[in-house]
Formats: structure tokens, C-alpha cells, sequence
């Protein structure tokens, strides 16, 4: 299905990338095949959104499934094309692919997709940059890294809606990343600040779709640091603030589960 060759190819690349270890591949899977995904998605009728009240300023209009308390079964039964693709890109050989670009020797699965599997953005909606969760609150894995498939044919440069990497001291933008179709982006997560900030400006029949995948490893996480979402508030970003005054909050992941 895939160049598997390509991993090793681009490790260097991945690795000496800046703000932080990243690539951008496109046209790495079968188009058609992600557009049976997205014709399968566009029809699905379950989307769930974060009742937390603090994230509602964050994250605007959007939508993902499955969520922590979706039976896996559902999720095969409602969306059994898409839901082969993603056991596609938890099986060994794309994880071989994986562990090939990155270099990290280890990387496990997530059979039930925490926080990941597919995100739809609504127009007006955003994801203020943000730092991920960084330990599975079931499995206690460190989580490692994302990839994220964007399913968005024909997209118009002037919706927006593009994935923003910042500098680890979120002093600077320094990648822009447009949502355009069949377009993977592969991205370490520590430290890696990151969303997308502007308001999709797209038309109101027009949303913005990806995959989300994300991998582990068995590296300790210190516990001050641990299931900790933290969103950076918009004006801050790139502005010389000191810690005092730099705004940002953080989500806790186990007492969501509770």
C-alpha cells in the first residue's frame, strides 16, 4: 500500500527538522481509497465534542469520534472502511515504516484511538496551540508521536485551517502546514506546541476533516508532567512574556475518565 522505503530515506530529514522532529508526505496512500473514507465519514451521524467548560475558548466547533467511552465495536459496525485503513496504520508493517523515519526503536499502538481517530472542524471553528497529553491514561505508555492524514480534496488556500508548528518557547510560528487532501504529517510530541489557531473560514457546507493516530513508547514520564493538555492562549503567542504572565491551562485526562 505504501513506499516503505521511504522511512529510512527521509530520517534524516525528520530528525533535522525544526521547531521540532517532523515531516510532510503527500500522495503516500491510494486516493481512492481515502476518498472511501471520506465519503463513508461525511455520512456518519455520531460526533462527540469536549464538554470541559475552561477548553471551550480553545477549541471551537470541533467534533472527533470515536471518544474514550465508544465501544470499539460501534466504531467497526458504523465505519468499517475507514476502520480498516486505521487498523492498516496501527499494523506492524506501517509501524516498521514508523520506527524507519524516526529512529525510536520502540512504538506501540492504541487500539481504542484516546484522543485520536477522526476530527472534523466545523467553519469558525479553531484548536488554539497547545501541547499534547503526554501519558495513555489506560495504558500509562509515553506517548510519542502523531500522525495525522488530512481528507480535504479541492481546499482553498483562503479557508485557513492550516496546522501551525511553533517554537518550543512559542516565541515563533515556524511552520505552516495546509489540510490539503492525502497529505500525512509525522510529528514528535514532546515539547512540540502546536493547532491551529485561525478560525476556519471556510463555506458553512465545507469541513475541515483528518485521521489522527498516535504512537507510544515505555519511557518514564515525570509525574509533574503527566495527562496534561495545556492550551496557550491566542494573543499570548510570540510575544516576550515570562512565566508569570504567559497564560495556559492544563487538562486532566484521568478525572475526564472518571
Amino acid at each position: 500500500m505504501i513506499d516503505k522505503s521511504l522511512g529510512k530515506k527521509l530520517n534524516t530529514t525528520y530528525r533535522a527538522n525544526l521547531p521540532f522532529p517532523y515531516i510532510v508526505i503527500d500522495n503516500f496512500f491510494p486516493e481512492f481509497l481515502l476518498r472511501k473514507c471520506k465519503e463513508e465519514i461525511t455520512k456518519h451521524d455520531i460526533w462527540h465534542h469536549d464538554t470541559v467548560e475552561w477548553t471551550q475558548e480553545f477549541q471551537v466547533s470541533k467534533y472527533y469520534y470515536p471518544s474514550e467511552l465508544t465501544d470499539m465495536k460501534e466504531f467497526h459496525t458504523k465505519l468499517p472502511i475507514t476502520t480498516m485503513f486505521m487498523d492498516y496504520l496501527n499494523s506492524d508493517e506501517f509501524l516498521v515504516f514508523l520506527k524507519d523515519l524516526t529512529g525510536h526503536e520502540q512504538l506501540y499502538r492504541d487500539p481504542v484511538l484516546m484522543g485520536g481517530g477522526i476530527h472534523r472542524i466545523k467553519r469558525g471553528g479553531k484548536l488554539s496551540v497547545h501541547h499534547d497529553y503526554n501519558e495513555h491514561p489506560k495504558t500509562k505508555k509515553l506517548r510519542k508521536l502523531n500522525v495525522l492524514i488530512y481528507l480535504n480534496e479541492n481546499w482553498k488556500s483562503e479557508w485557513g485551517g492550516n496546522l501551525e508548528l511553533w517554537s518550543k518557547d512559542l516565541q515563533n510560528k515556524e511552520v505552516e502546514v495546509e489540510p490539503i487532501f492525502n497529505r500525512m504529517v509525522i510529528f514528535d510530541i514532546e515539547k512540540a506546541p502546536h493547532g491551529h489557531p485561525i478560525p476556519l473560514n471556510s463555506p458553512e457546507h465545507v469541513d475541515r476533516y483528518s485521521l489522527a493516530l498516535y504512537y507510544f513508547t515505555d519511557n518514564f514520564v515525570e509525574p509533574e508532567n503527566k495527562n496534561q493538555v495545556r492550551f496557550f492562549y491566542d494573543h499570548y503567542l510570540g510575544k516576550k512574556e515570562n512565566n508569570e504572565t504567559k497564560k495556559s491551562d492544563n487538562l486532566d485526562l484521568e478525572n475526564l475518565l472518571k
